[in-house]
C-alpha cells in the first residue's frame, strides 16, 4: 500500500493547520494492520479529513507533547456538555491531534492505539456494518445488561484491561454515559463507576495506570479542549496511592489504607474533582482565548 510522504515541519509552534498528511483518504487502499506504524499514519489521514471543527487547545502547557513523547498508555476521561454529539466530534479531534504528535515524534510503530466504546446497534446500522469504525478503534458493546449481553460486555472489559496493562491502547471514556441527558444534575451524580472499576482491575495486573482528564466547552463555531495534568493511580501491596503534579499520597479512610473492595468509590470521587476542574478550565480558555487554535 502506498503511503504519502509525511511533512513533519510544524514551523513556529502549533498555531494554524495541523496537517501532516496529503491525499491520504483513498477508499481503494487496503487498510494496514493495526500493529504497524502505517496504521497510525493512515488513521490520522482518515480522521483528519472528517474533522471540520476549529478548536482551541492548551498546547502551551506542554501536556500534549508529553503524552506523545512518553508513549505511556492512559485512560482519557472527558466531560459532556449540553451538546453530546459535538463532544464526540471534539473527542475525535483530540485523538487526531494525538496521532499527529505520535507521527511527528516517530512513535507510530510503538504508541498505544486508541479505543472507545460504542453501542453495537449503532455500529451495525452503518453502511459497512461498522467495519471502518471498528478498524479505527471503536469497540462495540451491548446496551442490555442481562444474560449473554452482560457476558459479552464483561469479555470486552477484560480484553480492554489486558490491553491497557500491556501498554497497547489508550482508552477514551465519557464517564457520564447516558446520564449526560440530564445536564441539570451535578457531575458527581452522573459519574458512573465503570472507569474506576477498570482502573482497579488494571492495578491487579500492573502497578500503575495513568488517567488524563480532558475538559470540553463550546460556543458558536469554536470549541475548546483543556488537557489536564495527568494523575497516576498505583498499588503496592495492599495500599492504593494517587500521584499528582504536587506529589503522591496513599488513599486512606480514618487513618487506614482503603481496602480493595472499597477503592472504586474513592477513585470515582477523586476523578470527579479532576473532571470538574478541566471542565471549568475549558470554559475559561474559551472565554479568554488562552490556547492555540487548530484547524485540521
Amino acid at each position: 500500500m502506498k503511503i504519502d510522504k509525511i511533512d513533519i515541519k510544524r514551523g513556529q509552534g502549533f498555531r494554524g493547520s495541523a496537517s501532516l498528511y496529503k491525499n491520504i483518504a483513498d477508499k481503494n487502499l487496503k487498510r494496514v494492520s493495526q500493529d504497524s506504524g502505517d496504521y497510525i499514519k493512515q488513521c490520522y489521514g482518515m480522521l483528519r479529513n472528517s474533522c471540520k471543527e476549529t478548536v482551541e487547545v492548551n498546547v502551551e502547557s506542554g501536556r500534549l507533547m508529553d503524552i506523545a513523547e512518553s508513549c505511556e498508555p492512559a485512560i482519557f476521561i472527558m466531560n459532556h456538555t449540553a451538546n453530546a454529539m459535538r463532544d464526540i466530534k471534539i473527542a475525535k479531534f483530540f485523538n487526531t491531534l494525538l496521532y499527529r504528535e505520535y507521527v511527528y515524534n516517530n512513535k507510530s510503530d510503538i504508541c498505544p492505539r486508541s479505543k472507545v466504546f460504542a453501542n453495537e446497534n449503532v455500529l451495525n446500522s452503518q453502511p459497512d456494518g461498522g467495519d471502518t469504525y471498528k478498524w479505527l478503534g471503536v469497540v462495540p458493546v451491548k446496551a442490555k445488561l442481562k444474560g449473554s449481553s452482560r457476558q459479552h460486555n464483561s469479555r470486552i472489559i477484560s480484553e480492554t484491561v489486558e490491553q491497557l496493562s500491556s501498554g497497547k491502547i489508550n482508552l477514551f471514556l465519557f464517564p457520564e454515559g447516558a446520564f449526560c441527558a440530564f445536564p441539570f444534575l451535578p457531575l458527581s451524580w452522573k459519574f458512573q463507576a465503570g472507569v474506576s472499576s477498570i482502573i482497579k482491575k488494571v492495578l491487579e495486573i500492573k502497578d500503575k495506570i495513568k488517567v488524563i482528564p480532558l475538559g470540553f466547552a463550546h460556543k458558536k463555531e469554536l470549541s475548546a479542549i483543556h488537557i489536564g495534568d495527568s494523575v497516576d493511580f498505583s498499588k503496592k501491596g495492599d495500599e492504593y496511592s494517587v500521584t499528582e503534579k504536587l506529589g503522591s499520597k496513599v488513599l486512606t479512610h480514618g487513618g487506614s489504607p482503603i481496602k480493595k473492595d472499597e477503592i472504586v468509590p474513592y477513585i470515582s470521587g477523586f476523578l470527579v474533582k479532576k473532571l470538574e476542574e478541566v471542565k471549568y478550565n475549558a470554559k475559561a480558555d474559551l472565554e479568554n482565548s488562552k490556547g492555540e487554535v487548530f484547524n485540521l
